[in-house]
């Protein structure tokens, strides 16, 4: 009877311990996205799409987590324990212990100095020779002098043992609105990125050749990544598709959830016909659909489900603030003034969202707490023909192409330009994608009120890999500057910070793509930063000062904020998407239908 017994209270163990263990991922999904560059690695003006991506295979090990609701979450799966001080100069500490076991996705463990690696690499001159950029380690103290070569050391970092590192923020840089973003690092794979680089007992310093490592990851593991701690493990990245494998080794997010997915397929898909596909079965899932007409249609499939939810972000046109007729404010809001931004509303977002008048999305909650504000006292760019030529009149392309006869709006006809004094013509060389709505519809309309108030036009197409370089590193090309405007869309991240976008610290880098150069902006984002987390309230006041600002200056042109629509096929279940979750971070849930 006691055998019996025991074999009893064996099986019951037994079966509780398999029910506390999360079912083995299975399954293959296919998800349609936008080309991709192939660029997997941060620091290479990558695309939203290789950005998801790269959080697929990269997220995981951060100190702390971002939820779907936007939220800051210290990631008590990574972090065993965390504490915070401050010195009488003001300067904070915080010391993250990481928990034992976590792993890399060869088997590697992973130590506090993965984390401190990260970070030496990133700060330092070698890797921005390499031709990435990024704000690793910013606001730590002895940052600057790191970061510029002026020392090998970096003061405001330490390994205490081996799973514990410190993280000390400069005194000048406090208070931050944000200030847990400055310390939310994850960890890098020192053993791949570095192996024959060695960190030293301090933690503070990287010795050896960091020019030739950084080098070589620049070359190497930014398209083909071998070793990362995420949720999937990069397999390969062949025809505009990249293929991804569940990693083993992954520890969960910050609930302890892992996915339930084993494959997941990231494939280039013709965006003209992404929810077709989806219909037909050949695609799982196709997010941020924003035309009318696809999402009503796949709103009636009986193949489909949606997920809908407001942007955090816009679609726009980019101007060039620091190369030709767009670096003038005039012409760039004369410009804003030739556009039916209504159009797009109607034939393109059927409906589903609204225009906007700065650098906001519908979304965000500074704009829900200042909707009245800001829907009263921005200046609302509509279709005028008068008052683009009063922009135009003020800018220096006032003239006939003598470059002394004022230009006359009652000879307005197409082929009589605009020229400034030097007779140079007033000529939009546009950049837009092929198979976009958007482009097409740019290339319709606003010509056509162009012809009225004397500006010439040129679009091109291309594909966004070549968008994406001409945008970003424009400025690397000297006398074989080209164009002026793009037609794009961007979603903020996990915080707002303008700085690292149109600040003058990173004019002349492909981060400030639009060639912002102004004190007056430099002031609001410096003064927006600088708040207490507490302090919303004076937070969001100085916000809405950028967005006047913003407005006035109008570096890019805004069309709309919309809804947001993720179409799935109804063998899968569990996407649930928000403005601050996006697919690729919602597929920890996301399961294949039995």
């Amino acid at each position: 009877m006691k055998k019996v017994f025991a074999l009893l209270v064996i099986a019951i163990l037994s079966l509780s311990i398999a029910a506390c263990q999360a079912p083995k991922p299975e399954g293959t999904i296919i998800v349609g996205t936008p080309k991709m560059s192939g660029d997997f690695v941060s620091g290479f003006g990558n695309s939203a799409y290789d950005n998801a991506v790269r959080s697929l295979i990269g997220a995981g090990l951060e100190v702390y987590a971002v939820t779907s609701n936007g939220e800051f979450v210290l990631n008590k799966t990574v972090v065993k324990d965390l504490a915070t001080s401050e010195d009488d100069e003001g300067n904070k500490t915080y010391t993250f212990e990481i928990k034992k076991g976590l792993k890399w996705n060869d088997g590697t463990a992973v130590t506090a100095k993965d984390y401190l690696f990260g970070i030496l690499f990133g700060a330092s001159p070698a890797w921005r020779e390499a031709g990435a950029s990024s704000s690793a380690g910013e606001n730590l103290i002895g940052y600057e002098a790191y970061n510029e070569g002026d020392t090998d050391v970096f003061e405001g970092i330490a390994l205490v043992d081996e799973m514990t590192f410190s993280l000390t923020i400069a005194a000048e840089h406090l208070p931050y609105f944000y200030e847990v973003a400055w310390v939310a690092y994850g960890a890098t794979p020192s053993h791949v990125w570095g192996p024959d680089l060695t960190l030293t007992e301090d933690g503070k310093k990287l010795e050896g050749d960091l020019v030739a490592a950084a080098e070589k990851v620049a070359t190497t593991e930014r398209f083909a990544p071998t070793v990362t701690g995420g949720m999937y493990k990069f397999i390969s990245y062949e025809n505009d598709t990249v293929t991804l494998e569940y990693n083993e080794n992954y520890p969960g997010d910050y609930r302890g959830h892992k996915p339930k997915v084993a494959n997941v397929i990231v494939r280039y898909v013709n965006q003209v016909l992404d929810v077709d596909l989806v219909i037909a079965g050949d695609v799982d899932i196709v997010a941020g659909v924003v035309e009318g007409d696809k999402i009503e249609k796949a709103i009636d499939s009986d193949q489909t489900d949606v997920v809908s939810y407001k942007r955090n972000g816009f679609g726009l046109i980019a101007f060039t603030n620091d190369f030709g007729p767009t670096q003038y404010k005039e012409v760039r809001k004369g410009l804003a003034y030739l556009l039916d931004r209504d159009e797009f509303l109607q034939n393109i977002l059927g409906g589903y969202g609204a225009t906007v008048n700065g650098e906001y999305g519908l979304a965000q909650w500074m704009y829900v707490t200042k909707q009245s504000e800001i829907e009263e006292n921005l200046e609302n760019f509509t279709l005028n023909i008068d008052k683009a030529n009063e922009f135009f009149d003020a800018s220096p392309y006032k003239y006939e192409a003598d470059g002394s006869t004022p230009w006359d709006a009652e000879k307005a006809e197409e082929g009589y330009f605009r020229h400034d004094a030097d007779g140079n013509v007033l000529l939009i060389n546009h950049f837009g994608t092929v198979d976009n709505e958007i482009t097409d519809l740019i290339g319709r309309i606003w010509p056509d009120a162009m012809k009225h108030v004397g500006v010439d036009f040129y679009l091109e197409y291309g594909d966004f890999d070549a968008l994406l370089d001409n945008y970003y590193y424009g400025y690397e090309l000297g006398d074989k500057r080209k164009f002026h405007s793009f037609n794009l869309a961007t979603n903020f991240g996990d915080i707002y910070d303008p700085y690292y976008s149109i600040h003058s610290d990173w004019f002349g880098t492909w981060q400030n793509a639009l060639g912002v150069n102004d004190p007056e902006f430099d002031r609001l984002i410096e003064k927006m930063r600088m708040f207490d987390p507490e302090q919303t309230e004076e937070y969001v006041d100085v916000w809405y000062e950028y967005q006047v600002y913003w407005n006035d200056q109008l570096p890019e042109l805004p069309i709309y904020s919309n809804e947001y629509f993720d179409v799935y096929n109804k063998r899968i279940k569990g996407l649930n998407t928000t403005p601050f979750y996006d697919w690729h971070r919602a597929m920890i849930d996301v399961e294949i239908a039995k």
